[in-house]
């Protein structure tokens, strides 16, 4: 039940997100609101982070326009840490997976 609820909770971030943007700006999406899973690793120079799910390591990419969200409230690269669950909205630009929207899950007991 608490995945569903976390889709969801992105999903609507994610759809208020595109309503306020003009829609030529907004990229082609690919994958899903749940791609992502756990953060094994973070690149600050390349800008860069890997998360597993499924035993599968994915790389996403970070601009200035990703947008971070913990828990609800607005957050930042800096909360992209090893150990953390993310759900990304992201976009291929070539061979990279460019994170639009990370969602961090707030950790438990907050």
């Amino acid at each position: 039940m608490q995945s569903r609820r976390s889709f969801l909770y992105l999903a609507s971030v994610a759809a208020a997100t595109l309503a306020v943007a003009p829609a030529s700006s907004a990229p082609a999406y690919h994958g899903s609101s749940r791609g992502g899973g756990t953060v094994t690793g973070r690149d600050d120079g390349a800008r860069t982070f890997t998360a597993v799910r499924r035993g599968r390591p994915w790389t996403y990419h970070i601009t200035d326009k990703t947008r971070f969200v913990v828990g609800g409230a607005q957050g930042s690269w800096s909360d992209v840490k090893v150990g953390t669950r993310v759900q990304v909205r992201w976009h291929r630009a070539r061979d990279q997976r460019v994170a639009d929207i990370v969602g961090i899950r707030a950790p438990r007991g907050t």
